[in-house]
């Protein structure tokens, strides 16, 4: 400045005092060279990130790629992509690259969900994003990036179920209809996956559409045969009537399993369907196509079916034709015993058996259908004779000694049919169902001692068998034995938390015995295994009031109001125990839940008012001691009673109240 307007010590000359003045520099001069020192600086700062930074825009323009870990893999999406994801996938987003160097005022967005969850490790399960969707439609999930709200970018995932989601959505629903459109989805997602088709096949069956199950069993079968879906197929073609088909089935499951059962079957099925001449000429068609084991009862078969057609030339062909394939005489006699058994000739066939059993008195295999025989001729000494030889020989014969046993029950000689188990389980000492069906004999003669040592077996081989379980404790019963009882019945509620009749039983013995710690033991252990089980808590409420337990008998009264929150009475109790604590404001909150239930409760407001009255009372006379305890054991109310256990499992205190409530504390009404 050249004149001195706006000195800050007015306008006086050089020299003040007598002193002179320093003179001052203008403060423009000094502002000037901050501006320039401060535009050089962002100079050289600009050109510094113009050649230290990668060539682009500082802010960002467009979305470039979104970066995300799915299912733990690093997954980069490209801006307009879409990706198709399973409900059951973990997505999270990990980075968002965009076009600038700086990221200021971007975000990402999505119209269907809050994704916030999915920019934070671990991420998220994409099904918790959709709260309640079932998904079995696809959704889209829209991921958007914004720039101070304007789009830059977006990519999108279609969530859509697998194979695997609607496999085990068929494998959920009880509803059939529901089940088969579910493998269909299942089936379109994996059009190879044998499990899904055979499934869909056997729904398909079971609804009568054999022709689409027939198209799915032959998909199955193309990719390697087996038994059970050729015996599947078997069952289509027998219920479409279509038999040559069936027929031919037959011989392919013969040469893959080589089963008797089957070739039985194929017998049966064979003259069933056909004529017998018919039967006659499919046999000596494809007699070369059954397995070698088969084929003389073929011939055998071809032989029946002559005669019985009366072509005995025909027969002598078939059996000489049996011969040269190997049977010697006597086999060619135990084969046409066997025809004349299977044509139902059974005295005929009696003959000749035993005429084979004179050059072969001990094959056990002939003595097993002679006795068959016999049962169905109505001979049971003659097949009891030869099934007790049979064991005599052999005291390990097992199958000798079924029949032996199926033959005492045909007669209906228990003892026989004991003695026979009885030589089963020296043979084989752990086979429960002989155990079972020893017991049971017993049971049913009544010797119900007897019956305890193979029950008890039963149940140390299993202990999880609550049937051998129930009958022993019908036999404890029967002989009364208490403790062997009680041991039962708390091993059956420990297997079967939720049959109550067994828990009350258990109840009353504890309650007859007054052992009221151990039931609070007992019943605690069956609250650990069924927490919602109201008629547990009740128990363990009993047991604790009985104990004069306060704070047990409150847990299970919080357990009770859990399970049954609209029942007064439990809030009421918890009140009443409450106000004997000297605890009024829990005491009053109870009455006042009480009212909220029912505001007609004229004992709860009563009860309600005169607690309140209490706790007024008591805080008064803390005051006026200057903080002196409250009273530890404050007189009930009057008409207090302690809570009942009710028969039958019903609530604690189940006597009446004047008021019609059941199994609520009595106050007095007047104070």
């Amino acid at each position: 400045m050249n004149s001195r307007r706006g000195y800050p010590y007015g306008s006086a000359g050089p020299f003040y005092s007598g002193r002179r003045e320093k003179e001052k520099k203008p403060r423009s001069s000094g502002h000037g060279r901050a501006i320039v020192i401060g535009v050089v600086v962002l100079a050289l700062l600009g050109a510094a990130l113009f050649f230290l930074l990668p060539k682009g825009k500082i802010f960002p323009g467009r979305l470039m790629a979104l970066n995300f870990l799915h299912n733990g893999q690093d997954m980069l999406l490209l801006p307009d992509s879409q990706v198709v994801i399973n409900p059951r996938d973990t997505l999270q987003l990990t980075a968002v690259k965009t076009d600038g160097w700086l990221s200021w005022g971007t975000r990402v967005v999505s119209p269907e969900v809050d994704i916030k969850p999915l920019t934070t490790p671990p991420g998220m399960v994409i099904r918790d994003l959709f709260s309640g969707e079932s998904f079995e439609k696809p959704k889209s999930l829209v991921i958007t990036v914004l720039l101070w709200n304007r789009p830059i970018g977006k990519v999108t995932f279609l969530v859509q179920l697998d194979y695997k989601d609607w496999l085990s959505k068929a494998n959920a629903t009880p509803d059939l209809d529901l089940r088969i459109e579910y493998l269909e989805k299942a089936l379109a997602d994996n059009s190879s996956n044998i499990l899904i088709k055979t499934q869909l096949a056997g729904l398909y069956f079971d609804i009568k559409h054999y022709k689409e199950a027939e198209k799915l069993y032959k998909e199955i079968n193309q990719s390697g045969e087996s038994r059970d879906i050729s015996e599947k197929l078997l069952m289509i073609y027998q219920a479409e009537n279509k038999p040559n088909e069936a027929l031919r089935l037959y011989l392919a499951l013969m040469k893959m399993t080589g089963d008797k059962q089957t070739f039985a079957d194929f017998l049966n099925y064979l003259k069933k369907k056909k004529s017998v001449s018919q039967a006659q000429g499919f046999l000596e068609k494809h007699v070369r196509d059954f397995p070698q084991p088969f084929r003389t009862q073929v011939l055998v078969e071809i032989a029946e079916l002559a005669g019985a057609r009366k072509d005995w030339q025909g027969a002598a062909r078939a059996w000489r034709d049996a011969q040269n394939a190997g049977m010697q005489n006597s086999d060619v006699q135990y084969n046409l015993a066997v025809t004349l058994m299977r044509t139902g000739k059974t005295d005929e066939a009696l003959a000749a058996f035993e005429k084979y059993l004179q050059k072969n008195p001990n094959d056990p295999k002939t003595l097993g259908l002679v006795a068959d025989l016999c049962i169905k001729a109505g001979k049971f000494g003659r097949a009891k004779s030869i099934y007790e030889t049979m064991v005599k020989e052999n005291p390990g014969d097992k199958q000798a000694l079924v029949n032996l046993v199926a033959l005492e029950q045909k007669t209906n000689d228990q003892p026989g049919e004991i003695a026979a188990y009885q030589k089963l389980l020296h043979a084989d000492p752990n086979n429960r169902k002989y155990l079972f069906n020893l017991a049971m004999l017993y049971i049913q003669q009544k010797s119900y001692d007897k019956a305890v040592a193979p029950l008890k077996s039963l149940v140390a081989l299993a202990p999880q068998d609550t049937k051998s379980l129930k009958q022993l404790l019908v036999v404890y019963q029967k002989t009364n034995d208490a403790n062997g009882q009680a041991r039962v019945r708390l091993q059956l509620a420990k297997l079967s938390p939720n049959d109550s009749g067994n828990l009350d039983a258990l109840y009353r013995s504890f309650a007859q015995k007054k052992d009221y710690k151990g039931m609070q033991t007992f019943f605690r252990s069956m609250a650990a295994q069924n927490p919602n089980s109201v008629n547990v808590h009740k128990y363990l409420l009993e047991a604790a009031t009985k104990l004069g337990d306060q704070k047990s008998a409150l847990h299970e009264l919080e357990q009770l109001v859990r399970l049954q929150p609209q029942q007064k009475e439990y809030h009421r109790l918890a009140a009443y125990i409450y106000e004997k604590q000297g605890n009024y404001s829990a005491a009053a909150a109870q009455l006042q839940t009480v009212l909220k239930l029912d505001f007609k409760d004229k004992k709860a407001q009563q009860d309600y008012e005169r607690v309140k009255l209490e706790q007024l009372q008591h805080g008064g006379l803390k005051a006026a001691s200057k903080g002196a305890p409250e009273k530890k054991n404050p007189k009930p109310p009057a008409g207090a009673v302690k809570p009942k256990r009710a028969a039958s499992g019903k609530t604690p205190a189940g006597k009446k109240s004047q008021n019609g409530d059941k199994g609520h504390p009595q106050h007095a009404t007047d104070h």
